[in-house]
């Protein structure tokens, strides 16, 4: 029954997001392939900002807040098309062929199959330092009943009132799972993984169509390549565990589509265009302020090429002038921006972890990361490249652009050996090369479907001189499935689900929560009153027992802000005496019992509390329950 709730988790949440999201790129008239690449951008700006407006008019987070907000947003979306391309038809693009349309739902289906193969168990959670936050995140919003960025960070803040902002749209579509189907939290995080995994290939296809058109074979060679890259969705999933960034980034895509149609074209689809793009910033932004930085780097060369261009085209000085004070302004407000949404300086302490070299042959042979020789993919970006060069238009020159930039960023971040300089560069990324890594397909996916389109071009007029023609164009289709589908999933893609397979994996050494600790927390619920407050080493894993038994925990991170209460138990508890300043605090946070999962911490860290060592010999506590070497503590010293 647990893979049936995984796939009634997966399902709700799809319609949760799509419904919506379908209505409002519907009505801004959009058409043909947009409609279901714009319905997950816009059904996550939807989510992300009925979570937000949910709390602020005294609303508990739940379904009705998303109705609500899809009813606000279509009215919204009515009076803007009536107002400013009344009568004439939005965004619809060329017809797209029957081939194109099953190499996207392949595409799709190729990722859905490697995330369950990454996963394994529909409960599995990843086992990994972020996730201990993103788990108890979904729990906090259901108790609470708020999902909101302006609420999410007081689950570690709390008491100190820090973390004014979290991006909280993954959380609010996790717990959102769970209150309308009742599965338990890992069920909930794997559908959402599952979901905005899946539907990445939607995002690249249409900055593909965007810049070059809707040729089957271009297209094919988007969706072929968009399932072949383990930097992106399969890399944040394997370290991190990145939710809100993959969710952040995979709507980028689409960002990025809309705005080259807007710079691109004129009347109703440039404006049609830069609504849905402004529509969807929201869900970015609270998705996660990485993407969001990401737009506007990315976004920031396509405008400045386009501004480049209008200089050449313009034979007005006036209008050169107006057109550089706008452009100084843009410059000026992304400067702040980049400088605004910069992590703390003592979250960007990531440092190079190769050479400038090195990184730069993993741009070319797409291998991010330290990961495999992506050989056929590495082949058509080559060849992508030499056909972007050679022709120049504009659309070419964009593409090259982006595949730059996310070269530059990455070699940046994992080899520059310049300190100010590279955190200048990525400091709104952490300085962390992962979160660089998986933004290089921004760059790569567009120049290899450029490659394919160009080989399947010059292969099939070499067919088409052959006798008999269908019979070697069959054959031509059954080699290229074979070198762009068969060939990376068997070699780079085996290697990087069964490595991100490995942060799911549940046993009696993994690195969060071993199958002896699961099995203890399991039985929480029947063993633990449910008014009970629980303290322990949340390195260690105790933290989970919030989201995994539902039951109040001291820390729910490791990152949680230490009180002076919180410190004296941590440092005496284990030979606190009644009226002790240890048992003055265990009073005061009303702490109960203790979670004792030994000495394994997660990123093999050491974080030593005094107080909570050898707690099996401490006259302050009471076995409960055990299970290997995971056990479970009543407080029963400080009352005497």
């Amino acid at each position: 029954m647990t893979w049936l709730a995984l796939a009634l988790a997966v399902a709700v949440l799809a319609l949760v997001i799509v419904l919506p999201g379908l209505l409002i790129a519907f009505l801004l008239g959009f058409r043909g392939l947009w409609l279901p690449g714009l319905s997950v951008a816009s059904g996550v700006s939807v989510l992300a900002m009925a979570a937000t407006a949910a709390p602020l008019v005294g609303l508990t987070w739940g379904i009705l807040p998303v109705a609500l907000m899809t009813a606000v947003v279509a009215v919204i979306c009515v009076g803007l098309r009536f107002l400013l391309w009344r009568g004439e038809r939005g965004v619809r693009g060329p017809r797209t062929s029957r081939g194109a349309v099953l190499a996207v739902v392949g595409a799709v289906l190729l990722i859905l199959v490697q995330l369950l193969l990454i996963i394994r168990v529909p409960d599995a959670i990843s086992q990994t330092f972020d996730n201990i936050f993103h788990l108890n995140a979904i729990r906090f919003a259901l108790d609470t009943g708020s999902a909101s960025p302006l609420t999410l960070g007081q689950l570690t803040s709390s008491h100190s009132g820090g973390l004014p902002f979290y991006p909280s749209a993954w959380h609010a579509a996790g717990s959102l799972v769970v209150t309308l189907t009742g599965v338990s939290i890992p069920v909930a995080s794997n559908a959402a993984t599952i979901f905005f995994a899946a539907v990445w290939p939607l995002s690249a296809v249409l900055l593909v169509r965007a810049l070059f058109g809707s040729r089957t074979a271009l297209l094919v060679g988007a969706m072929a390549v968009s399932a072949a890259l383990p930097s992106f969705p399969i890399l944040p999933l394997d370290y991190g565990v990145l939710f809100p960034f993959m969710m952040s980034v995979t709507v980028l895509g689409t960002a990025l589509a809309l705005l080259h149609t807007a710079i691109e074209t004129t009347g109703p689809r440039r404006r049609a265009a830069l609504v849905a793009l402004v529509g969807i910033v929201p869900g970015i932004v609270i998705s996660h302020p990485g993407g969001f930085v990401a737009l506007l780097a990315f976004g920031t060369v396509m405008l400045g090429w386009s501004f480049i261009r209008y200089l050449r085209s313009v034979g007005s000085t006036r209008a050169r002038l107006w057109a550089a004070a706008g452009a100084a302004v843009y410059l000026l407000v992304v400067a702040a921006a980049w400088y605004v949404l910069r992590p703390p300086a003592a979250a960007r302490t990531w440092v190079p972890d190769e050479t400038a070299g090195q990184a730069i042959g993993e741009v070319l042979t797409v291998s991010g990361w330290h990961g495999p020789m992506n050989f056929v993919v590495a082949v058509f970006l080559i060849i992508g490249l030499v056909v972007a060069f050679r022709r120049r238009t504009p659309a070419h020159i964009t593409a090259l652009l982006l595949f730059g930039l996310a070269g530059i960023l990455y070699v940046a971040v994992s080899g520059l050996p310049y300190p100010w300089l590279r955190d200048m560069l990525t400091g709104a990324w952490y300085n962390n090369s992962p979160r660089l890594a998986a933004l290089l397909p921004i760059g790569w996916i567009p120049l290899a479907a450029l490659g394919v389109d160009a080989a399947w071009t010059r292969l099939a007029g070499w067919s088409a001189a052959r006798t008999p023609r269908t019979l070697v164009r069959t054959l031509l289709a059954v080699a290229a499935a074979v070198v762009l589908v068969v060939v990376p999933q068997v070699t780079v893609m085996r290697q990087a689900v069964a490595s991100a397979n490995f942060a799911f994996t549940r046993g009696a050494d993994a690195p969060l929560i071993s199958s002896d600790e699961w099995k203890l927390l399991s039985r929480l619920p029947s063993e633990v009153p449910k008014d009970a407050v629980i303290i322990g080493n949340p390195w260690t894993g105790t933290a989970l027992a919030y989201a995994l038994a539902g039951r109040t925990v001291v820390l729910p991170h490791t990152l949680t802000d230490i009180t002076p209460e919180m410190t004296a138990i941590l440092d005496g508890l284990n030979k606190a005496a009644p009226g002790s300043k240890a048992c003055r605090a265990v009073a005061d946070l009303k702490v109960t019992y203790v979670l004792d999962f030994g000495g394994r911490e997660v990123n093999n860290a050491n974080v030593v509390y005094t107080g909570l060592k050898n707690l099996s010999r401490s006259p302050n506590v009471t076995l409960v329950d055990s299970e290997g070497d995971a056990r479970l503590y009543r407080v029963t010293g400080c009352n005497g």
